[in-house]
């Protein structure tokens, strides 16, 4: 009898994204965590530039500058009171509302966030430390009356400095 050792896939459930202070929250609460409830995500890629060079009639590429991150995309769930979304959106209104404060400083509304990803059994396997990040963009809520549940979903944009992958040994 052989035992599958697949059984221990990740789920979509298996992951979340922890903040650890928001710089617009001045509440006692903000000390705490805050989590997003994201439901769907895709770890974004990343390129090191590189150069064409010409030798002898020869061609070759080489690396030659820096390592660019793409924007990273998150969907989540908004709860029944809108407190994520609100936190995202003054968030975004602190870096620039267009009305008095258009360009903030930027080490002001950065901080650095983690993705965790878990497997069934609640270990950790793997966090994504994503450095100096800030919302881009915050997506639409759509609003409707449908037959079954009615559950909020948003997307968010964040840009950021770089990701690290961070394992536990």
């Amino acid at each position: 009898m052989t035992i599958d050792v697949n059984l221990n896939k990740s789920s979509p459930s298996n992951f979340e994204l922890v903040f650890p202070k928001i710089p617009t929250e001045t509440t006692i609460q903000a000390s705490d965590e805050f989590t997003l409830n994201i439901f769907g995500t895709i770890i974004p890629g990343l390129n090191i530039d590189s150069t064409e060079y010409r030798w002898q009639f020869a061609k070759t590429i080489q690396a030659s500058g820096n390592i660019s991150f793409e924007p990273w995309s998150v969907n989540f769930i908004v709860d029944s009171q809108l407190l994520n979304w609100k936190l995202l959106y003054k968030w975004i209104t602190y870096i620039n509302n267009n009305k008095d404060s258009f360009d903030g400083i930027h080490k002001n509304y950065v901080v650095d966030a983690t993705l965790r990803i878990i497997d069934n059994f609640r270990n950790e396997i793997l966090r994504i430390l994503f450095v100096d990040i800030w919302p881009q963009t915050l997506g639409e809520i759509a609003f409707s009356h449908r037959e079954g549940e009615t559950v909020l979903e948003c997307m968010a944009s964040f840009a950021y400095d770089r990701f690290e992958l961070i394992e536990e040994e």
